[in-house]
C-alpha cells in the first residue's frame, strides 16, 4: 500500500462559522501527512489516523446539517493511491480514504502476524480491517463517483463489499490453522475450508481479484484434502487417492505457513495410499461424490453449512452437481 496526502486543507479558513477543534483538525491532518510520507511510526500513525476519522466524521454531520452556507470556500481534497490522483471537493473522500489506510495497515499487520503462526492475532487484525470496510461500505450506500478520476477500487460500495467477504474468509483461514496446530478431525477441517471458501468465492463473484482467486483456490485445496481422508477413514480408498490427484497442483499459501507445511504432505500421503491400497485393499480409483461447487455455496441462502457428500461406493449424480476443482469461479 502507497498512500498519501497531497496539498494543505486550513479548516479554520474553510468554516464560515467558528468551528472549535478546526485548527486542531488541520494539525491532526499535516501530522498523517507527515507520518504517510515518513513512516517513522505506524503506533503513531494509527492514533493519529483514528483521530482524524473521529474529528472528520464530527464536521461531516455538522455540515450536513447546516448545508454550504456554513463555507467561505470550498476546500480541495487530495490523496494518492497507488500512485493514482484522487482530487475532489467533496468532504467524503475524508471520510472514505483515512479508513481504508487504516484497514490496509491492519490487513499488512494480520499477514506478518500470520507468518509467526500468531493465529489468534492475526484473526483479531483481519477483524479490525473487516469493521473499517463496513464502515466504508456505509459512507459509500447512497453516494456515486460521476467524475471519471474518481472511480477508484476504494472509492467504490463493490470493492468494500468484496473485501468484507475476503476479510471474513481469511479470519476463516486463522481458524483453519488453528485447528490443525490443535489436531482437530478432518471433518471439522472440512467443514471450516469450506466457509473459507464460501467467503472467497463471494468475494469474487463481488470484485474479481488475484488475490481473491489465490486464496479461494487455498481453501479448494483444503477443502479436498480433508475430505480424502475423510474418504481414507470411510473405507474408500480408491475415491480417497483419486480425490487427492485432482489437487496435485501447485498452490500460493501466502502467509498461511501451516497450511503450506501440511499441504507439502501429499506427495508423500499419495504415495504412502497407494502402496497401502496396491498391497491389502486393492480399491479401484475412481471418482467420488464432487463436492458442492463454489457457485452453489454463493447461492446457499441457509446459514448452516452444507455437510459433504454421502461417502458411498456407489453413486450417481446429476450434471449440474459436477465441478472441476481447478476450474476458476468466473468459467463455472
Amino acid at each position: 500500500m502507497t498512500i498519501h496526502i497531497r496539498g494543505t486543507v486550513e479548516f479554520e479558513k474553510v468554516l464560515a462559522e467558528p468551528w472549535p477543534s478546526s485548527i486542531d483538525m488541520t494539525r491532526t491532518r499535516m501530522a498523517v501527512q507527515q507520518l504517510l510520507d515518513t513512516q517513522e511510526s505506524h503506533t503513531t500513525l494509527k492514533k493519529r489516523l483514528r483521530d482524524y476519522v473521529h474529528k472528520i466524521d464530527t464536521l461531516i454531520d455538522y455540515l450536513a446539517k447546516v448545508g454550504n452556507d456554513s463555507l467561505t470556500e470550498h476546500p480541495i481534497f487530495e490523496w494518492s493511491v497507488n500512485d493514482t490522483i484522487l482530487r475532489t471537493p467533496c468532504w467524503r473522500l475524508e471520510a472514505i480514504l483515512p479508513r481504508y489506510t487504516l484497514a490496509s495497515m491492519s490487513t499488512e499487520a494480520a499477514f506478518e502476524l500470520a507468518k509467526e503462526h500468531d493465529y489468534k492475532g492475526a484473526r483479531k487484525m483481519f477483524l479490525s480491517a473487516l469493521s473499517l470496510h463496513q464502515e466504508c461500505v456505509h459512507g459509500l450506500r447512497l453516494w456515486k463517483w460521476k467524475v471519471p478520476s474518481l472511480n477508484h477500487d476504494v472509492l467504490q460500495k463493490k470493492w468494500h463489499q468484496s473485501q468484507i467477504e475476503l476479510h471474513t474468509g481469511m479470519t476463516t483461514l486463522c481458524m483453519l490453522c488453528t485447528g490443525i496446530q490443535k489436531q482437530m478431525k478432518s471433518t471439522a477441517l472440512f467443514t471450516v475450508s469450506q466457509r473459507a471458501l464460501r467467503n472467497f468465492a463471494r468475494s469474487l463473484a463481488t470484485w474479481p481479484s488475484k488475490q481473491g482467486q489465490d486464496l479461494m483456490q487455498i481453501a479448494e485445496a483444503m477443502r479436498y484434502y480433508f475430505s480424502s481422508d475423510m474418504m481414507w477413514s470411510a473405507g474408500l480408498y480408491g475415491q480417497s487417492i483419486r480425490r487427492l490427484e485432482r489437487w496435485m497442483t501447485p498452490v500460493e499459501f501466502g502467509p498461511f505457513e501451516i497450511l503450506k507445511d501440511e499441504w507439502s504432505k501429499v506427495p508423500l500421503l499419495m504415495e504412502e495410499r497407494h502402496a497401502t491400497n496396491n498391497g491389502a485393499y486393492f480399491d479401484t480409483v475412481k471418482d467420488g461424490r464432487p463436492l458442492c461447487s463454489p457457485i452453489k455455496l454463493i447461492n446457499n441462502q441457509v446459514s448452516s453449512d452444507i455437510p459433504h457428500p454421502p461417502m458411498t461406493q456407489e453413486w450417481a449424480v446429476s450434471d449440474e452437481d459436477a465441478s472441476t476443482p481447478t476450474e476458476p469461479l468466473e468459467n463455472q
